[in-house]
């Protein structure tokens, strides 16, 4: 089975000049560019809300390491891999912040952070977190950022300073990347899932293995919003699927039921 990278990293590769590719790897293999181990693992901070700003960050980082190209090659990268599908994944990455921060708000942060699928363990006072080497560090009088990424599916704690701390985990959102990236395989003919239930509903249920708004629905899938609205009336009416409203919107997931549905159905 495909992973949910599979169609990006085919997509990347075509849109990704050669000689680019090449000088990345060349750079991210080298022993001697340690910003490529802490330059760029800084904690986020909301006042760099755009892209450039982060750039910008990045630029003053690296050429103060004595080194002026590395931000160049990444925004050059940015643009041939990333920027087609970022409208998207940023969307997919707010509604991933907007779900934990809603369990956090009603639930606390031992529920917030036992949804993490049992990457992270909160027992006052102690954080434990999955690492590749045994790692105790004391931190006081220390915030807590939660990085939600769709390209890592391991755990990784860094901080900046000794006010900050942050944990990067894979978003529950990773498996849009399915639906973003342009070359997916077409359902095959004898989808039994479709057969079931008709090709629409069965995209939907597919793309619900994590919360998504009706929006991001239609747009992922590229259905009318109003068609993808009647779908997921019918799909709540079956229990199949669980609304439930954050903030000012309203997320959809596969219930217990539909996810069992889709494990004997969807192939």
């Amino acid at each position: 089975m495909p992973t949910p990278y599979t169609g990006w990293v085919r997509g990347a590769r075509r849109a990704v000049p050669p000689k680019l590719m090449d000088t990345v790897v060349q750079l991210a293999h080298r022993r001697d560019t340690p910003f490529l181990r802490h330059a760029h693992a800084y904690v986020p901070d909301p006042a760099r809300s755009s892209l450039q700003d982060e750039l910008d960050f990045l630029r003053e980082r690296f050429e103060s390491a004595g080194d002026e190209r590395t931000a160049a090659l990444i925004e050059d990268y940015w643009n041939h891999a990333l920027h087609p599908y970022w409208p998207a994944l940023r969307a997919s990455l707010e509604e991933e912040v907007l779900f934990r921060g809603r369990t956090l708000a009603v639930n606390g942060p031992e529920a917030m952070l036992a949804e993490l699928e049992g990457r992270v363990l909160w027992q006052r006072p102690r954080l434990t977190a999955p690492y590749h080497l045994d790692l105790t560090r004391e931190v006081r009088r220390s915030r807590l950022v939660l990085v939600p990424s769709m390209f890592s599916a391991a755990t990784r704690v860094f901080t900046s300073d000794a006010q900050v701390t942050a944990m990067s985990y894979q978003a529950r959102t990773t498996g849009f990347l399915h639906s973003v990236t342009p070359d997916r395989p077409t359902e095959p003919p004898t989808d039994r899932l479709a057969l079931l239930i008709g090709p629409g509903r069965a995209k939907v249920i597919r793309a619900l293995q994590a919360p998504r708004t009706t929006t991001a629905l239609a747009h992922s899938l590229g259905l009318a919003k109003s068609t993808v609205s009647q779908h997921l009336g019918v799909l709540t009416e079956t229990g199949v699927v669980w609304r439930r409203r954050l903030g000012g919107q309203v997320f959809y997931q596969l219930d217990r039921s539909g996810f069992a549905l889709l494990e004997q159905l969807g192939d």
